[in-house]
């Protein structure tokens, strides 16, 4: 897919910013470059089928470990918080170690399949066993757990031109760093985050552009998605934050989610694009900051829109004409239903009319950015979605289907002629139709419903399912690899 600056991508792109669930989230791979463009992955959408296949990660061959462990008096270049380098096997070419914050770091003119197969030959020996489901390889990147008498160590490899990059993250193994949780977390050992902040989160050997501002941590880095994901898991996993927002993202090209335990909340967000993939952290912990003492439930706002801030996780999804917020709450359907009422009126939003039972509700708000829809539903937690549009702008852009029916528009990623069938009629889409404006993209209304979509081009064909409903207005993403929906209205 090619980047753009178009009218298309003000209302497109800006659909697909940010696309979570309340713990992981993403969408089917997006179309694929066109030849005469870089490939690379590209944003996503919500997911409305899983994609026809899902992406393998290329998996390196162990090569022979060729280095042996390094002497024990092998000088170090840094020495943090002890006087010594813990008991580690490091290779004989390691060069630049350092030991710091319980990991030890260092560089190596190895690839990263030659140091894997070395520690996966040297730690065995000292008893370490390696967690094989957590393992992670590719040409460029590798991790591995590994576990002894209750304890783990993690290694991050990472190929950085003809240098690999090595992070031996010691924090779960303190017979060898000599520092309890109890220790390093400042307190009494009820959690490993008790006192962490933004701070104490690692970023890849080869990150760029580092920014730490108030409590958020942003960065870019070469490392693929699901790269991202699997050096961010021992992290988690220390924090006692729930890892599901991290499984399953080879399937996706960007991944936003929300988890609170508690002690501490976090917000993470990855997007991989044409440089590299951008993360941006934002991580709160609870137990450094004031808290409300009075009962009554704070607040906190996210596009606009009030969240309570006992919340145990959030997503949005935010486009020009329409953004849902969807977040979980331990409070009561009552309490929250008083919430929204107060903290909304003060925001200009209008209460038209209220429905509910004693497990479900619904609010319909009218304000100056258009009609808000708030429905909550209880359970062990109180769920809660908020969804708000904006007609007048959506009708001022001639994106609107007629009543009662919905619209989709087919946008071209690719040099060549294709043909989309659907519900009986056959479209025929010109090289690049639809990506520089929605103007220029073929359209049908069709009533609401589930469909089958084919599209075929250069005489190979891949059918999709979409569900499209009454008054919405969808983008269809079109390439050799079939049709990526995306919600415009």
């Amino acid at each position: 897919m090619r980047p753009t600056s178009s009218k298309w991508f003000a209302l497109a792109a800006s659909s697909i910013f940010l696309l979570g669930a309340l713990t992981a989230c993403g969408g089917k791979s997006e179309p694929t470059a066109a030849p005469t463009e870089t490939s690379a992955p590209q944003p996503t959408a919500t997911e409305i089928v899983p994609a026809t296949s899902t992406p393998v990660p290329a998996t390196a061959t162990p090569v022979p470990p060729t280095a042996t462990p390094v002497p024990t008096d092998t000088p170090v270049t840094d020495m943090g918080e002890t006087s010594t380098l813990p008991d580690v096997p490091l290779p004989d070419d390691a060069e630049d170690t350092a030991y710091e914050f319980e990991e030890i770091t260092f560089t190596s003119p190895s690839d990263v399949a030659t140091l894997m197969s070395f520690y996966r030959d040297a730690l065995p020996n000292d008893g370490w066993e390696e967690q094989t489901d957590l393992s992670l390889e590719s040409d460029t990147f590798s991790y591995a757990e590994f576990e002894r008498d209750g304890e783990n160590i993690s290694l991050t490899l990472i190929s950085s031109d003809s240098t690999s990059q090595a992070t031996v993250d010691l924090r779960g193994a303190p017979s060898l760093t000599g520092i309890t949780v109890a220790d390093s977390s400042g307190g009494d050992a009820t959690g490993e985050s008790s006192g962490a902040t933004i701070a104490d989160w690692p970023t890849p050997p080869d990150a760029t552009d580092v920014n730490i501002s108030g409590e958020t941590l942003s960065f870019t880095t070469q490392l693929t998605l699901t790269e991202v994901a699997e050096f961010y898991r021992p992290t988690y996993e220390e924090m006692g934050l729930n890892t599901s927002c991290l499984d399953d993202v080879a399937e996706y090209t960007s991944v936003s989610c929300s988890f609170s335990n508690g002690d501490v909340t976090i917000s993470f967000f990855a997007f991989e694009g044409f440089d590299g993939t951008e993360v941006e952290i934002e991580f709160t912990n609870n137990a450094l900051g004031s808290t409300n003492e009075t009962g009554e439930l704070g607040v906190e706002e996210e596009e606009g829109l009030p969240l309570p801030d006992d919340h145990t996780g959030y997503s949005y999804e935010g486009g020009e004409f329409l953004t849902t917020v969807n977040l979980t709450s331990p409070s009561s359907m009552g309490a929250l239903l008083e919430f929204f009422q107060i903290e909304l009126a003060s925001r200009g939003w209008t209460l038209d009319d209220s429905e509910g039972t004693d497990t479900d509700a619904t609010l319909q708000f009218s304000g100056p950015d258009g009609e808000l829809v708030v429905t909550l539903q209880a359970g062990d937690e109180t769920t809660v979605v908020m969804s708000k549009r904006d007609p007048a702008g959506a009708e001022a852009a001639g994106i609107l289907p007629a009543a009662g029916q919905s619209r989709l528009y087919f946008v071209n990623f690719t040099d060549s002629d294709m043909t989309v069938a659907i519900d009986g009629q056959t479209i025929e889409i010109a090289p690049g139709a639809g990506m520089d404006s929605p103007d220029d993209a073929p359209t049908l209304d069709l009533d609401p419903g589930t469909y089958d979509v084919t599209t075929t081009v250069d005489g190979s064909s891949v059918t999709d399912q979409i569900t499209i409903g009454a008054d919405e207005t969808w983008g269809l993403l079109l390439d050799e690899q079939g049709a990526l929906p995306l919600q415009m209205y």
